[in-house]
């Protein structure tokens, strides 16, 4: 049972395989359509329908606009305590949202600015992460009736990459329950599209360099492909 409640944390997972659906995530930003492609052919959109399933894992400031999970993973789905390593989350901050804040080329280098200076100061970035932790955890707690878990303060590992529309940087995060810790690296990644900031947050299954490797990788072909994507279609 512990080891079941420990992979409903991480994989974040409550879909039937008949609802998944391999088209792009079609959503709005601050009044403005915005297109999210999947990663890439192994991941699927998990649809309208099934997103809220996700919402558990979305601090209260932001709004969850896509989630893509692992396509071979369809056919191991058979219950809401089944899940899998490898998944990724869209969100935007709801206060930009509701003012239909546009982004400038100026104002997102503040914003990657203020980002950079809080992975560097250690007791800011425990007092974020910690407030965002402990909500999480609370709606963890509620969904899954264990009284012990707990989501650890992440180390960071770094930037992966910058352009002028995007910044990536790497986190290791552990999630604690029934005395056994699980440790993941995760990528979050800051995204100026359609004069919109959103965030994309990629999260991994182990804390190897494998891993590591993978979600960087992962995460610059999919910045390139939303970048591309909404491109094309503000044309």
């Amino acid at each position: 049972m512990k080891k079941t409640a420990l992979t409903l944390l991480l994989c974040a997972l409550f879909a039937s395989a008949s609802s998944l659906h391999a088209a792009d995530c079609n959503t709005m930003a601050g009044g403005v359509p915005v297109v999210i492609p999947p990663p890439d052919k192994e991941f699927v959109e998990v649809g309208s329908d099934k997103r809220d399933f996700f919402e558990y894992m979305v601090p209260s400031h932001n709004r969850l606009l896509c989630a893509f999970v692992p396509a071979d993973f369809l056919p191991r789905l058979k219950n809401s305590a089944s899940g899998m390593g490898q998944y990724m989350l869209v969100e935007l901050s709801r206060k930009l949202d509701e003012k239909n804040t546009e982004v400038t080329s100026a104002s997102f280098e503040l914003v990657v600015l203020g980002m950079k200076q809080q992975l560097g100061d250690s007791s800011t970035l425990n007092q974020t992460v910690q407030t965002a932790s402990q909500e999480v955890s609370s709606k963890l707690k509620k969904l899954n009736q264990s009284k012990d878990i707990s989501i650890d303060k992440p180390a960071p590992l770094g930037t992966l990459f910058q352009t002028s529309d995007a910044y990536a940087f790497a986190m290791l995060a552990s999630v604690s329950s029934g005395g056994v810790t699980t440790r993941a690296i995760n990528a979050s990644v800051l995204l100026r599209v359609r004069e919109r900031l959103i965030f994309a947050y990629i999260y991994g299954s182990t804390d190897d360099e494998d891993s590591l490797k993978w979600i960087e990788k992962t995460a610059e072909q999919w910045v390139n492909e939303i970048l591309t994507a909404n491109s094309k279609s503000a044309k």
